[in-house]
């Protein structure tokens, strides 16, 4: 396995961090200070059909997610909420409402602000901005006669009146980045506005001056959807189309602990990222941005004694975002907004009692599996079907929808009747394959240059393989790679955000998993920590070679839980294989891959010859963009379920020409073992104390001192003295 050159700097400095609030960022002040009589306020805007640019089609679906967090899991009131979507999201409008929020806060209020949509760029014309340009976002009349764009000074003085004492600004848009062959993913950025004249109006009216507190000494934490050279993105996820970065926020802001810290958020973001990249067969994606003052990096974002109901008209935050469950008969239950937070068909999820704000692993009264959808509620099943479903119940996500059966190709800049001879060719070969148009997602790209029959990515960016296009095999191969990435996008679809536990995970010689993760100095606003989204450059290993962090994969994994451990690769062309456990590891190196809460475990552990773990994981051919998914289990079961089904996946008959409904059905199976974790009966053993540490408490679970032998001085116990523990499970990936 191989990763191909990252094809964007990350060394280069952003331009402006005061302006770069305006390229999807999220600013936090801590709460530790709120009084007793503040209110949570929001403005959210999202803009998809716009007068006089092209359109979007994700943005109102963003600010519909980032309301029922907001509501369910941080406790805003609906009253104290206000949405203004496409043509209701005019210029005037929006700089109304925001007057009115600024009014209306006051010095203990909690404000959060959001836009979703276009962004872009206009000549500076007061001389703040090194690159004589200012960022803009732009209003649904935006360019039509003389409607301006909204400025970031503007912004900047509105933002500067606001008495509140925790403002968190999100604006999901972008002014640049490169092109993208893949028309189902559009970036949020239209060409400069060139109609200086009525925006120098508008700066001979305004003051002199920007009231703008210096940024170093604000309390601002900034989050940056992408670098000021590159794209923020709208496209499809989960069935639904968002802007990836809000996407990924949201489930970020969904799933941190009630005390987490901006870098805790981010780490996240990067994580939610990471998954879309690798769902959506993307080889570029943006890499999001955390700029603080030091001493705000690791503060708590939401002080939990400051948010426990203390704040006027809103309710206490819940552990996770959840919808209203409304039974309808026997066996069939309603969830009321569940698509708002990915609940599409085949999705499933965890029903608990009216009230509840826990969500314990194992503790569910029942799961639904969503059936249909009717408008933004889920029609679910039950299961059991006689379960009692009270009035009120609340239910949280378990399991995201697996993948389409059908996998998606687009053959472009190809003659027709050439076109229609390639689509006879792959249908003799794949059965479940689709061929759709610019209008709809794509896992790869067909094309042909000279003699190739090429395969790209789905941006376009990447080769994936080539075949000359006279040969009889050309078809065969493309087989090969579409039918393997079924297996990889199934497998990618086990996620478990309703999991208590936390894993990080890293390749040893990635950015360490510290508090100065990924720091690249200091910038306008502080330290500046960017997200690792792109893929490293590693190269084959060749036979005789030294090992190296560069030719041989070394993974250092932490978890919040004692957990058993699988590490599967998905490779370039979707093949399956368990890296760990494996028949090769030596006696007493974490046997039944069983690891403490809170260590560094490194796998393996040393690239020497004659180390513990008696095996390496050699980079080797096929080239091209790897997978790494990590398996965290709390019970040894639940684990070997994981690895059984794995090395399904991963036997040679699943790897060429398998039909993805196959694929489907072994990874469902899994499912229903997940499904099982859920509900009460069907724990092993249920312990009531958290399983979760805590930073000022010691793990609770503990074990015999390890022996003394030196191979045995990294390793966990073995499972027969491991005691029981509620059954719960969660996934990373790294790429």
């Amino acid at each position: 396995m191989n990763l191909s050159p990252a094809m964007i700097d990350t060394q280069g400095a952003m331009r402006k961090l005061l302006a770069a609030v305006l390229v999807a960022c999220c600013a936090f002040v801590p709460l530790a200070a709120l009084a007793q009589t503040g209110v949570k306020r929001a403005l959210l805007v999202g803009i998809n059909n716009y007068a006089a640019v092209p359109r979007l089609q994700g943005s109102v679906n963003d600010v519909e997610t980032m309301r029922q967090v907001l509501v369910s899991r941080w406790g805003f009131a609906e009253r104290n909420i206000t949405v203004l979507t496409d043509e209701r999201a005019t210029r005037a409008a929006i700089m109304a409402a925001l007057d009115r929020l600024v009014k209306e806060a006051g010095p203990d209020d909690i404000v959060y602000f959001h836009f979703s949509g276009h962004g872009s760029q206009v000549k500076d014309l007061n001389g703040d901005e090194d690159d004589g340009l200012d960022e803009t976002i732009i209003p649904q009349d935006g360019r039509v006669g003389d409607v301006r764009d909204i400025v970031d000074d503007e912004l900047d003085e509105i933002f500067a009146r606001l008495k509140a004492r925790s403002v968190l600004i999100v604006l999901d848009s972008c002014h640049s980045g490169t092109a993208t062959r893949s028309t189902d993913i559009r970036t949020r950025s239209v060409p400069q506005d060139t109609r200086i004249a009525i925006y120098e109006a508008y700066e001979k009216s305004k003051v002199s001056t920007r009231a703008v507190v210096p940024v170093m000494e604000s309390h601002f934490v900034v989050f940056a959807g992408a670098a000021d050279n590159q794209e923020a993105l709208d496209g499809p996820v989960d069935g639904r189309f968002h802007g990836f970065f809000t996407y990924a926020l949201a489930r970020s802001m969904g799933n941190s602990p009630l005390n987490a810290s901006a870098r805790e958020v981010f780490r996240g973001v990067e994580q939610e990222m990471r998954k879309i990249q690798a769902r959506i067969n993307r080889s570029v994606m943006p890499e999001p941005q955390l700029e603080a003052p030091p001493e705000l990096l690791d503060k708590p974002l939401f002080e939990p004694r400051s948010v426990q109901g203390a704040v006027a008209g809103s309710a206490p935050p819940a552990r996770l975002p959840w919808v209203e469950a409304r039974p309808q008969g026997p066996g069939r239950i309603t969830l009321v907004n569940s698509l708002l937070l990915g609940g599409g068909p085949g999705s499933t999820w965890a029903i608990y009692p009216p009230a509840d704000a826990t969500f314990a692993p194992g503790a569910a009264l029942a799961v639904a599996t969503v059936a249909q959808t009717a408008g933004r509620d889920g029609l679910a099943t039950l299961q059991p079907e006689n379960a009692a479903i009270p009035n009120g119940a609340r239910a949280v996500a378990l399991l995201p929808a697996g993948s389409a059966q059908q996998i998606a190709l687009r053959i472009v800049d190809v003659p027709a009747e050439r076109r229609k001879s390639i689509e006879a060719t792959l249908r003799g070969f794949l059965k479940d394959v689709e061929f759709v148009g610019a209008n709809r997602p794509a896992r790869f790209l067909v094309d042909v240059r000279g003699d190739l029959l090429r395969l790209l990515s789905a941006d376009g960016m990447q080769v994936v393989a080539s075949f000359p296009v006279n040969s009889q095999q050309w078809a065969t191969g493309v087989a090969v790679v579409v039918s393997r990435s079924a297996n990889a996008t199934e497998l990618l679809t086990l996620d478990n955000p309703s999991s208590q536990i936390k894993v990080d995970a890293r390749v040893a010689n990635a950015a360490p998993l510290q508090p100065t993760a990924g720091t690249r100095g200091f910038g306008t606003r502080g330290v500046t920590v960017v997200a690792d989204t792109q893929p490293a450059q590693y190269r084959v290993r060749r036979a005789g070679e030294a090992r190296t962090p560069q030719n041989s994969l070394q993974v250092e994994i932490r978890t919040s839980a004692d957990a058993f451990i699988t590490v599967v690769d998905v490779d370039s062309e979707g093949g399956v294989n368990l890296l760990f456990p494996s028949e090769h590891q030596r006696q007493g190196f974490y046997p039944d891959g069983l690891v403490r809460a809170g260590e560094m475990v490194a796998l393996p552990d040393s690239l020497q010859s004659g180390n513990r773990a008696g095996f390496f994981w050699d980079y080797s051919p096929p080239k091209g963009n790897d997978t790494i998914r990590v398996f965290a289990s709390t019970d040894l079961q639940t684990a070997q379920a994981i690895r059984q089904r794995v090395r399904t996946l991963g036997a040679p008959a699943s790897r060429v020409g398998a039909g993805t409904r196959a694929v489907a059905a072994a990874v469902g199976d899994l499912r229903s073992t997940f499904r099982g974790l859920a509900t009460r009966g069907i724990v092993t053993v249920q312990d009531p104390t958290s399983h979760v540490p805590t930073p000022s408490a010691t793990p609770v679970y503990s074990y015999p001192a390890p022996p003394a032998d030196a191979m045995q001085s990294n390793a966990a116990p073995p499972a027969s003295q491991a005691p029981a523990m509620p059954s719960d499970w969660t996934a990373t990936t790294l790429t």
